[in-house]
């Protein structure tokens, strides 16, 4: 595969004005990125599959255990398992989903669709038409069992392995690191390290150091690795193909249309006013229904989600997936209304479906199980218990609707 690599840069940064690009291939496996201008970016994309890197502070790289294998069932759970650790909410959010298949784990990019928007127009304002969209943390190479490091005069990016990483100011480094390195389980054996060797980390001094030549060499297969996480799968974007289009010598004939059109528009005004009411009284009965259905439901459109709910219920008839999904829906107000319980995991085992929790203590632990089953009509059993000095770690199983 010939693949087109561009990188972009914040207009705030002061690093860097023009993109870069670098062009890999099957033959060709590595390469390093140089400035290029857009006209020459817009003539080398020709017959290549082109893939944009955006800031990595516009792109939140997560991952979430969700026993799921459907891809549309995850679509719908993902936002709402992870709705505590994001600042926004979840409605104004992009999420990008692979789940890697031997552990169930979901790796997650997420971005806000106005930011994900600017980084498109932006491409089609110099006739760029990307295949793909990653964060440049993917950009980095990185080796097994080690961290890529890269300082920059402002900024440090890291990568930890495959699909894990994170970029911060340098003045945060130290902070970052510290709280990485807490699980040693997570500690790489050896660091490979670009920027200025007098600023190298001192929490990373007990291991293994290699000193890069470069910050911006990539490899082929590693960026073929990171496809599978972009950006663009299900993303709609505002416009369309209509806004390129150049209607200058179709001026006339489309005032001539205009006019027709407020003509007809004219003609449907008075049958419009007379349906009107008719409409709203029919609209005020569907949101009736579907508050009195659906009382835990945001409303934003009734008639479209009362749509989708009896769909997704004639799908999930007997379906492991669709009850558990169902089950995790129930679960997720009563998280949001304990706001000191903290969900840690959710996992299906033996045919039940575990939310592993922390709690300040054993009586709040107790309310939020009694709240589940009194008002949640669920069956809940706390199945392990781990009491520290200032919380309670517990394995809750909740078996299904009461």
């Amino acid at each position: 595969m010939q693949l087109l690599l561009i990188k972009l840069h914040s207009a705030t940064d002061p690093e860097q004005l023009l993109p870069e690009s670098a062009v890999v291939t099957n033959k060709q496996q590595t390469a390093s990125f140089v400035e290029t201008d857009w006209k020459e970016l817009h003539a080398m994309a020709s017959g290549k599959k082109v893939v944009v890197f955006i800031p990595s502070e516009d792109v939140l790289l997560t991952s979430v255990n969700i026993p799921s294998t459907n891809k549309k069932q995850l679509l719908q759970a993902v936002p709402y398992a992870l709705e505590e650790r994001l600042a926004d909410d979840i409605e104004s959010l992009h999420f990008a989903i692979h789940t890697v298949k031997e552990n169930d784990i979901s790796r997650v990019a997420i971005i806000n669709h106005q930011k994900m928007e600017h980084w498109l127009e932006l491409l089609l304002q110099h006739a760029i038409h990307p295949h793909y969209v990653l964060s440049n943390l993917y950009a980095i190479s990185v080796k097994p069992a080690s961290w890529t490091l890269i300082r920059r005069e402002t900024k440090s990016y890291l990568r930890q392995d495959k699909w894990s990483g994170f970029s911060c100011d340098n003045s945060l480094l130290s902070l970052f690191l510290a709280e990485e390195l807490k699980d040693e389980d997570d500690a790489p054996e050896s660091i490979y390290y670009y920027g200025d060797e007098n600023h190298y980390p001192a929490e990373l001094g007990e291991f293994e150091k290699h000193l890069l030549s470069s910050g911006d060499e990539v490899h082929h297969d590693e960026i073929v690795d990171a496809l599978e996480l972009n950006l663009l799968t299900g993303f709609s974007r505002g416009d369309s193909a209509l806004f390129n289009f150049n209607w200058k010598p179709w001026l006339p004939a489309a005032s001539l249309a205009a006019l027709l059109g407020m003509i007809w528009i004219g003609m449907a005004a008075w049958e419009n006013h007379l349906l009107a009411n008719k409409l709203n009284h029919l609209e005020a009965e569907i949101v009736s229904v579907y508050q009195q259905t659906f009382p835990n439901s945001r409303i934003q459109n009734a008639a479209v989600q009362m749509s989708q709910k009896l769909e997704a219920l004639q799908k999930n008839t007997g379906s492991t997936g669709g009850s558990t999904l169902q089950t995790i829906s129930i679960v997720s107000p009563f998280l949001k209304k304990f706001k000191d319980i903290q969900l840690r995991e959710i996992r299906d085992q033996n045919d039940e479906l575990l939310f592993v929790i922390s709690a300040p203590n054993i009586s709040r632990l107790e309310a939020f199980k009694n709240t589940l089953i009194k008002e949640g009509a669920l069956k809940v059993e706390i199945k392990s218990s781990t009491t520290t000095a200032n919380k309670v770690e517990s394995t809750l199983v909740i078996k299904g609707v009461v």
